[in-house]
């Protein structure tokens, strides 16, 4: 399938490895030119050596979590060209596990989940409003339905979804189509769930009889193609989807 995005300027955000990593491979297997962006620079000079047309995508190692993050790479976007796809996969529970951590801690897993994709999106949103073409895609997740795990996080990840939905309705006449992936389990390496499969295979079984219907971790291409398509010019109906792509998650 043509997606229609050869030659179009993608941003993918924490894309070193796990599904941001497929999501910039992916991206890039349609013809896209992908800004490249995480901390590890190493980590993404190696990506960008797995890429289709390596020489056409750019890498930018950068910390979004520090106070000139953003604007610094704002800059560096400006200055390779007019974005017109940014996949906000950045995220996570950002070292806070406790539901009774202090509101100063959920605030750096809101900024680290939604604060910089809103700081993101209000500097090069007005600027695809202009030029009637954008695609803006954030990482959502199951627990925004089943509240499971990391309150922190899940609470972080619903903010996301309605500010998804909210901003959706003020730019979608545009072209400009806001969405959101929202993945179960994952199979990546090192990660909680992935350790399960080999050191404990009857505790991941029990995890599947009682979180989603497929009795499998996701692999990252699964999530990556949902993510690619509504990058794309066909997910021009699509303004403000959350799209589940969750093994039928409970």
């Amino acid at each position: 399938m043509d997606l229609g995005i050869e030659g179009r300027l993608a941003l993918v955000t924490g894309c070193s490895r796990g599904i941001g990593r497929s999501i910039a491979i992916a991206l890039a297997q349609e013809g896209a030119c992908v800004i490249l962006v995480a901390r590890s620079g190493d980590a993404l000079e190696d990506l960008r050596s797995q890429m289709k047309n390596q020489e056409k995508h750019h890498v930018v190692p950068i910390d979004l979590m520090d106070e000139s993050g953003v604007l610094n790479l704002a800059d560096k976007i400006q200055k390779i060209g007019d974005l017109d796809i940014a996949v906000h996969n950045l995220g996570g529970s950002a070292g806070v596990y406790d539901p009774f951590a202090s509101a100063k801690d959920w605030a750096k897993v809101w900024q680290f989940n939604l604060g910089i994709p809103i700081d993101l999106n209000r500097i090069f949103i007005p600027q695809m409003v202009k030029r009637r073409w954008g695609r803006i895609v954030h990482l959502s997740t199951l627990a925004t339905y089943n509240f499971k795990g990391n309150a922190a996080y899940a609470s972080a990840k619903s903010a996301l979804n309605a500010y998804v939905k909210s901003v959706s309705r003020q730019v979608a006449k545009e072209n400009v189509i806001l969405s959101a992936v929202a993945p179960g389990a994952v199979f990546i390496d090192g990660r909680p769930l992935a350790k399960l499969q080999t050191e404990n295979p009857a505790a991941l079984d029990d995890y599947f009889k009682n979180n989603q219907t497929i009795h499998r971790l996701a692999k990252v291409e699964e999530i990556a193609s949902v993510v690619s398509f509504l990058c794309s010019y066909k997910a021009s109906f699509m303004a403000g989807s959350i799209v589940g792509v969750d093994g039928g998650g409970m």
